[in-house]
C-alpha cells in the first residue's frame, strides 16, 4: 500500500521536529525534503490543470474541425448539384434546339 504525497509530506514535517540531532543538519535536510516534496506537487497539480485544459480546447477545436468539414461536404454536395442542375437545363436545351430544327425541317 502506497501512501499518499500529503501523508508522506506530513511525517517529514512531523520527523524534521522530532528527530534530535545535535547539530540541526538532520532536521533541516529532512524539513528541506518536505518543502521540496511539497513544491514539486504543486508544480504537478499546475501542470495537470493546465494540460487539462489544452485537452478541453483540443476537443472544441476538433469539434470546430468536424463541423467545417461537413459544411464543406454540404457545399461540395450543394455545388455539384448545381452543376447537375446546369448540365441537365444544357442538356435540354440542346435537345429542344434539335427538335425545334428538326420539326422545322419537317
Amino acid at each position: 500500500m502506497r501512501s499518499s504525497t500529503e501523508t508522506i509530506i506530513g511525517a517529514l514535517r512531523i520527523l524534521a521536529n522530532e528527530i534530535q540531532s545535535g547539530d540541526g543538519v538532520a532536521n533541516a535536510c529532512i524539513q528541506e525534503a518536505a518543502d521540496r516534496l511539497e513544491e514539486l506537487c504543486s508544480e504537478r497539480d499546475m501542470y495537470q490543470r493546465q494540460a487539462d485544459y489544452l485537452v478541453e480546447r483540443l476537443g472544441e477545436t476538433q469539434m470546430r474541425m468536424i463541423d467545417a468539414e461537413r459544411i464543406c461536404n454540404k457545399i461540395y454536395i450543394a455545388r455539384n448539384i448545381s452543376l447537375s442542375e446546369e448540365c441537365v437545363v444544357s442538356a435540354l436545351a440542346e435537345i429542344d434546339k434539335t427538335y425545334r430544327t428538326q420539326n422545322d425541317g419537317n
